[in-house]
């Protein structure tokens, strides 16, 4: 009887725990916005990307350039693929609210959630394997109006000899679509529940390995 009352107690206290690191984690989305976009060229060569900002600090329309610290974008990631849909190379330009990227150029209109403006995204430090997402704007914008091509988007690399070549070129807009919140927290049940069958194919064994890295990893995403 002890021993039962013992495992009931230990799934109260772990569910208890979870209801409220979830109950914390949607507070926290409460001011998040996240956003997918994607462009595709002429030729079948696409780029893929995410950025995040903070709803409750960022004006109507967001503007990013340059290195150092952001205005406003808490993050912003972009991935390269070939016209087979096989990787190129990812990156991310702004992390924790800093940007690695001299050239970034990025603006976007929170009312009609439409990115505009000068464009470039990714990764270009002279190095083999750069690639990054550019348009005429954003050549114009940085002085170089010699470079502006017949089409307005190009997506630009560096091939093992660091010279730029050019993958592809589209007029094709970048498009953005919002990502849902219910998504986000369904995501957290979803690892939840996962944990909660972990735990109770562990619950005899509190010190085996699966049941102590659930913990770990629930205490590393929720910080409690």
């Amino acid at each position: 009887m002890t021993h039962l009352f013992v495992k009931t107690a230990m799934k109260m206290v772990a569910t208890t725990s979870l209801v409220l690191a979830i109950a914390i984690n949607t507070n926290n989305l409460a001011h998040a916005a996240e956003f997918n976009f994607n462009w595709k060229g002429d030729t079948g060569y696409s780029a893929k990307g995410s950025f995040n900002y903070d709803t409750s600090t960022a004006p109507n329309v967001i503007f990013e350039t340059g290195l150092g610290a952001t205005k406003n974008l808490q993050s912003l990631s972009i991935s390269f693929f070939d016209p087979l849909s096989n990787l190129i190379n990812s990156f991310t330009p702004v992390l924790n609210s800093v940007s690695n990227y001299s050239y970034l150029r990025f603006n976007f209109d929170s009312t009609t959630e439409e990115i505009f403006g000068p464009f470039d995204v990714g990764k270009d430090d002279d190095l083999p394997g750069d690639t990054w997402l550019n348009n005429n704007l954003a050549l114009v914008d940085e002085g170089f109006s010699n470079q502006v091509l017949a089409k307005e988007f190009h997506l630009n690399n560096r091939d093992a000899a660091r010279a730029e070549q050019i993958l592809d070129l589209s007029n094709n807009s970048v498009q953005v679509s919002k990502v849902p919140e219910g998504s986000i927290i369904i995501g957290l049940l979803a690892v939840c529940s996962l944990g909660f069958t972990l735990k109770q194919k562990s619950i005899q064994n509190p010190k085996s390995k699966i049941y102590q890295c659930y913990f770990t990893g629930i205490k590393e995403k929720f910080n409690f």
